[in-house]
């Protein structure tokens, strides 16, 4: 009799041990969609695994002028716009910016581009907020002056006469066929189906090089005397003079949006629930074993 406690429990850990289903992997504030591009991390080549980073990226829905020199008062804008969507409450970002102080690769944390933007390359994947879209494979492909890297320049992402949504959910239809990656809103929303797209903040030449003299708060103007300006991009780029960190400046007093990208985030294993039927053999045991005392 005095081994029956040991069996018990043993039995009951072994039942617990079955009756946990295997851990299914999931993606920090649920966002990313781990079957897209095949359940394949792009930057490692594998399946998605458990400590697996990536980041997200969105453009505000929102619009502001660019007068404000700090990185740090654009970041905090960006975190507040992203935590307007009720599934991002408690992440932070950054915005994807140059400033006269401040480098949009050192601002974003992105500036090791070791071993270039193929598989493998320094940095982690980027998504946009659908949560299935691509935009980089790791922080060269960030930089490598396209708004689809990941997917390659030729790729129709919209044809044309293809009905989307905006930021405001309502349809709108592509004025034309539409290449590269999407930077969606916060929310998911905000494709307008056309070339070039909304304009944002960026303070950035190709590359992601600080515009000599059109940074996020310049107070030079062009011409000189005039109200600062600053280098913009385009969300749905259609070439390399308008790319995503460049296409035109415009005076820091304007309204446009900024992009904005997450910290790294973590993919991680679920813990699931034991079933119905497991607590109930727990249960019969030990009742079992009360009673043989």
């Amino acid at each position: 009799m005095k081994s029956t406690p040991k069996i018990v429990i043993l039995t009951a850990l072994s039942l617990a041990a079955g009756g946990f289903a295997n851990a299914a992997l999931v993606s920090q504030y649920g966002i990313l969609d781990l079957t897209a591009n095949g359940g394949i991390n792009p930057n490692t080549g594998v399946a998605w695994a458990a400590g697996d980073q990536y980041r997200l990226s969105f453009h505000t829905a929102a619009t502001f002028s660019a007068d404000n020199p700090s990185a740090a008062f654009y970041n905090a804008l960006v975190t507040t716009q992203a935590q307007l969507n009720s599934a991002l409450a408690g992440s932070t970002w950054t915005a994807l910016i140059s400033t006269v102080t401040v480098n949009v690769k050192d601002n974003t944390g992105t500036a090791d581009l070791t071993d270039g933007a193929t598989v493998g390359g320094a940095g982690f994947p980027v998504y946009a907020m659908d949560g299935t879209t691509a935009i980089a494979r790791n922080n060269a492909d960030i930089w490598d002056n396209w708004s689809n890297p990941f997917n390659s320049n030729g790729v129709i992402r919209l044809a044309s006469g293809s009905i989307n949504l905006d930021s405001s959910g309502n349809s709108v239809t592509a004025s034309q066929n539409v290449h590269y990656s999407p930077f969606l809103d916060q929310f998911g929303l905000g494709d307008t189906a056309t070339i070039h797209g909304p304009t944002m903040w960026t303070g950035t030449r190709p590359g992601g090089l600080t515009h000599p003299t059109q940074p996020v708060g310049s107070t030079i103007g062009d011409p000189v005397g005039s109200t600062g300006t600053t280098q913009t991009g385009n969300t749905n780029a259609n070439n390399t003079g308008r790319i995503w960190e460049r296409g035109n400046a415009n005076n820091v007093t304007s309204s446009f949006g900024f992009y904005a990208l997450s910290d790294p985030l973590t993919i991680t294993d679920s813990i699931p629930e034991p079933s119905t039927g497991l607590l109930c053999a727990i249960g019969t045991f030990f009742l079992a074993y009360r009673r043989r005392k």
